[in-house]
């Protein structure tokens, strides 16, 4: 059991390792612009969170689907793969999945504490839409689905300890994803892709430790 309990550990810190380096990579391939690296690193990160995260309990499992989503979605939104629609439709399932997730820790309806989120996607709906032509409806529809992601995180937060990384890393999310839209739709910067990315690794991570026995010290 002492050996087994170690050799979990230490496949985990390992699995960390390839997060953490894989990121890394990642980005100096975005700053070197080298296509073959980016498209080697980028699903690296996700590849190691499915294989950290145990699917044992419901909430687990739901976020182990979302997470296959979430990798499926990286790859299409590959520059050498660039199937925005698709790495949509992915990341969109993915939230679904959150949504489930976080519901069962929380099944409250709790109306009033939607409505600040609801504001922030009407504005960003108003905002979008404006420049996002033939895709207004899917962006809208998307808005409405990651926002809903936030709040049921924001409803179970409470829940333990662990379930407020959930939260954050909802959040973090909605900033990666607004980010990307904001860089597709109206103007790009500078380095905007390592921004999207270093928020929504981020937030994977911490969606992740929000599911019980992630990456545990003993």
């Amino acid at each position: 059991m002492i050996f087994e309990n170690y050799k979990n550990k230490q496949m985990k810190k390992s699995l960390l390792g390839l997060y953490i380096v894989a990121a890394l990579l990642f980005l100096l391939a975005t700053v070197l612009d080298n296509d073959i690296l980016r498209s080697l690193t980028k699903p690296l990160p996700l590849i190691a969170l499915l294989l950290a995260v145990k699917p044992k309990e419901r909430y687990a499992k739901l976020i182990f689907v979302g997470f296959i989503f979430s990798l499926a979605g990286d790859i299409f939104l590959l520059k050498t793969v660039d199937e925005f629609i698709f790495g949509l439709s992915a990341f969109l399932i993915a939230h679904i999945f959150y949504i489930f997730a976080f519901v069962q820790r929380n099944k409250d309806l709790k109306i009033i504490s939607a409505l600040p989120f609801y504001i922030a996607a009407a504005l960003l709906g108003l905002f979008f839409a404006q420049y996002t032509g033939d895709m207004t409806i899917p962006v809208l529809i998307y808005i409405t689905v990651i926002v809903t992601m936030a709040w049921r995180a924001y409803v179970q937060k409470t829940y333990s300890k662990i379930a407020v990384y959930a939260f954050w890393g909802a959040v973090l999310f909605v900033l990666s994803d607004t980010n990307i839209a904001f860089t597709r739709f109206y103007a790009d910067y500078k380095y905007s892709s390592i921004i999207t990315m270093v928020l929504y690794w981020t937030a994977q991570f911490y969606i992740a430790k929000s599911v019980n026995g992630f990456y545990k010290k003993k």
